[in-house]
């Protein structure tokens, strides 16, 4: 396929840098070559909609075809379920970081957290199984087999689901590390052509106390995502 018609799949991990990096990726396309756009995908105005697995996969066929850019917090299964030709892209950041980070934007964005400490965010019911737990692992390893609705289910993870999810990782096309921002996108460039220019990072999580106890615990609840993170740094170097 030539590169001014190939398509691309950016399977956006939570606090990892990919706000910044889809709104300059979406400059690259007619805004109806891009998915998600409210003003076509959502007719009845709830954006939520761009976060469901079932609800993407359930646009019309004319509708999928002419996308060239899809971007969101999907489960990385949703590049195979739908079925086309598709360059795939990433971005990875360490657990401990990227949980942190999360911590403290969700602080920032909720009023009635706002006074609590990033440890009793952590310990929230919801947030943890659905945002923090092994998070990245999970977002690669869930399968058709799961009938996945949204980035945010909840799936056990063990060491066949990190097996499972380095498999997928594999298969990514361009995998970018946070801490190596610059080169990902330098990358993009060369290889696809996209034009990004600098540009202060969107959505960026303000600074906040993080304990090196907080530390140590985000760092034992989410071994099999170090592990997982270990892999893909593995593999950017390899590559």
């Amino acid at each position: 396929m030539s590169p001014e018609r190939q398509r691309f799949f950016f399977v956006h991990v939570m606090r990892t840098g990919g706000t910044t990096l889809e709104q300059q990726l979406r400059r690259s396309f007619p805004p109806a070559e891009v998915y998600p756009n409210p003003d076509i995908d959502f007719p009845d105005g709830d954006v939520m909609h761009h976060l469901e697995v079932p609800y993407l996969l359930g646009l019309p066929a004319e509708r999928l075809d002419k996308i060239r850019l899809f971007y969101g917090h999907f489960p990385y299964v949703v590049t195979e379920m739908l079925d086309a030709d598709l360059v795939t892209l990433t971005l990875l950041r360490d657990p401990v970081e990227r949980t942190l980070s999360l911590l403290r934007v969700m602080r920032e964005q909720r009023p009635a957290w706002r006074g609590l400490t990033l440890e009793q965010i952590y310990d929230d019911v919801n947030m943890f199984p659905r945002l923090i737990h092994n998070h990245q692992t999970k977002v690669f390893s869930i399968g058709r087999h799961d009938r996945p609705r949204s980035y945010r289910d909840e799936v056990p993870i063990d060491g066949a689901r990190l097996e499972l999810a380095k498999q997928n990782l594999r298969r990514v096309d361009l995998i970018g590390l946070t801490d190596r921002y610059d080169m990902f996108t330098t990358t993009l460039e060369h290889r696809f052509g996209f034009v990004l220019s600098a540009q202060a990072r969107m959505n960026a999580a303000g600074a906040g106390e993080a304990s090196s106890h907080l530390r140590s615990r985000v760092a034992t609840d989410n071994v099999i995502d170090l592990e997982f993170y270990d892999y893909a740094r593995e593999l950017v170097a390899g590559r």
